[in-house]
């Protein structure tokens, strides 16, 4: 499980909006190259595509919205051709904004033994804390440019 957590000078409204925006996601997501939400927008079932470009690769990233309370939650189950888990982004009101939460939690990889996994899991600890940082700063620098 890897999390990270940023307070925003913000209400729930005005982020959770920045955090469903398809117009906004590449600003704070820069990996996303092209975004397609669903018609009839978000809900829960819904399928969301993006297209991302990391390390030099180019392919699509499958979100199906699993919870989703506009303002508090945002739920999705992500595949992609290298790794599948749990990202979930919690809004919490706090009297100077909102307090965002993002939790990834990632299904155990097919063919790979677990004591192998855990250790890889552990290795790249930091590296996911620093870029799920990143990601929860640069949705910040979008709310308050788009406050």
């Amino acid at each position: 499980m890897y999390s990270a957590t940023l307070d925003i000078p913000a209400s729930p409204s005005k982020v959770f909006a920045a955090l469903t925006d398809p117009r906004l996601a590449k600003q704070w997501q820069p990996e996303a190259l092209e975004v397609k939400y669903p018609e009839g927008g978000l809900r829960v079932g819904a399928v969301t595509t993006v297209l991302v470009k990391e390390f030099g690769r180019r392919f699509s990233v499958e979100f199906v919205v699993v919870a989703l309370e506009p303002d508090v939650k945002l739920a999705y189950d992500a595949t992609t051709p290298m790794w599948s888990g749990r990202i979930e982004y919690v809004l919490t009101h706090r009297p100077a904004g909102t307090n965002v939460s993002f939790l990834f939690v990632p299904n155990p990889p097919k063919g790979i033994p677990f004591p192998i996994a855990r250790a890889l899991a552990v290795l790249t600890r930091p590296l996911m804390q620093w870029r799920f940082r990143s990601r929860l700063a640069a949705l910040r620098r979008v709310v308050e440019e788009n406050a």
